[in-house]
């Protein structure tokens, strides 16, 4: 009989992935301001331990929860290859903006004693409107 292992993957996998992440970069960020490299040496490693540790540490957990992300999305069932059974592909069309044409015979020609004249009437229609919706029923 065939055992089967069950590994268990917390539900925040993918924010603990990230954090390392940051943190490793943390810890480089670290290890580049230290002595080993700007003193160009191994030799002086005990003095940057510190970020040496957290180096390793966070590595060995970006690693860890890395693997474990693409378990649990390897194991995931792909929406694209199930597609809902009520949906239906829609197909676009190809349809020309309308545009105006530069030359079209339609030209408004106002003067500007007739803008002004419409102006004024539609002024007067506003007052009379407000006018009559002030105004007090007896």
């Amino acid at each position: 009989m065939a055992k089967t292992a069950e590994i268990k993957i917390p539900d925040d996998i993918e924010f603990r992935v990230i954090g390392n992440a940051f943190g490793l970069l943390i810890a480089s960020a670290g290890l580049l301001v230290g002595e080993m490299v700007r003193q160009r040496s191994f030799d002086y490693w005990m003095d940057d331990i510190v970020p040496l540790i957290l180096l390793i540490w966070m590595g060995f957990g970006l690693f860890r929860n890395f693997i474990s992300t693409m378990m649990l999305y390897q194991d995931a069932p792909s929406q694209r290859h199930h597609p809902a059974a009520g949906a239906s592909h829609i197909q676009g069309e190809r349809v020309i903006a309308g545009q105006i044409p530069a030359k079209s015979g339609f030209k408004p020609s106002y003067t500007p004693e007739q803008v002004v004249e419409q102006v004024a009437r539609r002024i007067e229609a506003q007052k009379a409107e407000v006018l009559k919706k002030t105004k007090p029923k007896d």
